[in-house]
């Protein structure tokens, strides 16, 4: 910018105090490349005392807002106010975290920079608004803040300063890139957040799950839960773990003593959970997962509303299947040819895959048989969609906008069933043969190779809920995404999403949409991660299977809220499928922790 340019932008299109401008004049000699408007706006106030709230209070940053990605009517945070954040944080040189807790703390802040002091941005909103929201003016935004700090240097103000620093926080090197906190610092949080939430586990879980036993029963539910607990840390069957058990109640046990000294049978434990139905133990552990959420909502950071991936899950069986029920064919990729079924849904956020309801799957279910036509199922795809958002939206008290599905739920059902509730889905599509076909006929490039492509009012038939009887016809559209660092072969996917391949630009944006449905990947490698959490069992019967799972369920939440807690001590909030504390590591701390109270 020449130097009669930088004069009209120091100056202003309006009158001003002319030794203002004359100040500016003498200003902008030290500030490289000219004034950027915020900068105008900044020494207008600049003088001896100004804060930095009063400064990025006095922003005009609604000059940027038509550069907002985020539609008026989405429910993000307003933008002027969370550009206003972001530069505070420039200004002071301060982490997300420490801007949150400033806003959270001091109302007056909040208000001065335009937030509602009931409902200011978290650490990862924050964290994400700098990587994401403003990434079109991120250079605007360094070079401001820059230019800022050495004009309040130079007016006596106290976070005025020459470096070029962009707010970075204790675990930063000065080139910017994160640096490993101390190994001490990490084992300190691991332990005092394992044992706060192995407090919550006892106090906030365990009165959810209830035994149906009498009132002369020696053990209480509790003693019960704590060595469910230490066998699903332990990855021992009941009889072993109840021994391991009974050894540390009563390590010097007398040969008199009734056996109940040493603690509760692995066979009492096994009795009181068959005591249970299988409808009571979806309730409990759903009942829960919902109390594990309430407390990690402060922690989590998912959008409203929610994003909610629904899987399959397999439990192997090798035993016989005579009489028995919920024993069905396992996938053909799998080593294993019976098992039983439970479907799961998971919130999908920013920085976490959170497991918030569980539903077990098989010929006792009450799916509706009579409400479908043709050979009667042991369950239909759309009932288990149909009751899993019920149980989301009810149990854990949150609205559902968007549905990921793995490729088990390719039917008709399901997408009637989600477009009659009004949710977005995406969903893998089976290879059958018309998508084959699609994959064929996709569109190439002039190098011969795929490009996204998109088939709109594709149609699927077959069952659906209420069709009076007949096939019907349910329309999606495909998308097809060629080959990436990510997969070795196309991906075909169901949507009703905004999907577009016309320009260059639309498949851009398509490829974006669509891939936002691999972050839900780290769901399916996470089902390895509540079987680490479950008891080693041979037993038959299906509510001890489904306790197991479901308890282990639990305990893995329990984890990934250790995690969080510990990512979000060190000022560390992002989306990351491999977690700081690794589940063995949980595993031990909350083992000693058992031992203690037990």
């Amino acid at each position: 910018m020449n130097n009669d340019r930088s004069n009209r932008v120091a100056a202003g299109d309006d009158s001003r105090d002319p030794r203002l401008v004359d100040e500016r004049l003498e200003d902008v000699g030290a500030l490289s490349g000219g004034w950027t408007p915020l900068t105008t706006d900044a020494a207008e106030i600049l003088e001896e005392g100004t804060t930095a709230v009063e400064v990025v209070s006095h922003l005009d940053c609604g000059r940027y807002a038509s550069q907002d990605p985020y539609p008026a009517w989405s429910e993000c945070k307003p933008f002027e106010p969370m550009l206003r954040a972001v530069l505070l944080g420039r200004l002071t040189d301060a982490s997300d975290a420490s801007v949150h807790r400033t806003l959270e703390s001091d109302a007056e802040v909040a208000n001065a920079l335009g937030f509602d002091p009931d409902d200011v941005p978290d650490q990862s909103t924050l964290s994400r608004a700098r990587g994401k929201r403003f990434s079109e003016i991120e250079e605007t935004i360094r070079v401001a803040s820059r230019q800022i700090r050495e004009l309040a240097a130079r007016r006596g103000c106290s976070f005025g300063g020459t470096d070029q620093s962009s707010g970075i926080s204790d675990h930063q090197s000065a080139s910017g890139s994160r640096q490993a906190p101390p190994k001490r610092t990490v084992n300190r949080l691991i332990r005092g957040q394992t044992r706060e939430v192995l407090d919550e586990l006892t106090t906030v879980v365990f009165p959810a799950l209830d035994f149906d036993r009498s009132d002369e029963a020696i053990y209480d539910d509790e003693e019960l839960l704590l060595l469910e607990s230490l066998l699903g840390v332990t990855g021992t069957a009941a009889n072993g773990g109840a021994e391991t058990y009974g050894d540390h109640v009563n390590p010097e046990p007398d040969v008199d003593e009734p056996f109940f000294e040493d603690g509760p049978t692995g066979e009492t434990l096994l009795e009181a959970i068959k005591s249970l139905e299988i409808e009571e133990i979806t309730e409990m552990v759903n009942r829960g997962a919902a109390r594990v959420l309430t407390r990690a909502k402060p922690t989590i950071e998912f959008e409203q509303p929610a994003m909610v991936a629904i899987d399959m899950t397999y439990i192997a069986y090798y035993g016989e299947r005579e009489e028995l029920v919920r024993v069905q064919g396992a996938p053909e990729d799998k080593s294993y040819n019976w098992c039983h079924k439970v479907a799961t849904a998971s919130i999908v956020g920013e920085n976490i895959l959170f497991t918030v309801a569980m539903l077990p799957i098989g010929d006792a279910d009450n799916h509706e048989a009579e409400a479908y036509a043709g050979e009667a199922k042991s369950y239909r795809v759309g009932g288990v969609v149909r009751r899993l958002v019920d149980i989301v939206e009810e149990r854990a008290n949150l609205r559902i906008r968007r549905v990921f599905a793995d490729r088990e739920f390719h039917a008709a059902d399901v997408v009637a069933a989600l477009e009659e509730r009004d949710l977005f889905y995406v969903i893998p599509a089976a290879r059958d043969d018309r998508v084959k076909r699609f994959i064929a006929r996709m569109d190439e490039n002039e190098d011969g190779q795929k490009q996204v492509t998109v088939k709109d009012e594709h149609g699927i038939y077959g069952p659906v809920k209420d069709s009076g009887g007949v096939r019907k016809r349910a329309e999606t559209s495909l998308v097809g995404l060629p080959p990436d660092e990510d997969h070795d072969q196309t991906q075909v996917f169901l949507t009703n999403l905004d999907v577009n391949d016309e320009i260059r630009l639309d498949r851009r944006s398509t490829h974006r949409r669509i891939k936002r449905y691999t972050r839900r990947g780290g769901i399916e490698n996470a089902y390895g991660g509540i079987k680490q959490f479950a008891p080693w069992t041979t037993s038959r019967e299906y509510a001890v299977r489904l306790f197991h799972f479901g308890f282990a369920m639990l305990l893995y939440d329990m984890w990934l809220l250790v995690d969080l807690l510990v990512q979000r001590s060190l000022d560390i909030v992002e989306f990351r499928t491999k977690p700081r504390v690794i589940a063995p590591r949980f595993r031990a701390f909350l083992r000693r922790r058992l031992i203690t109270l037990i």
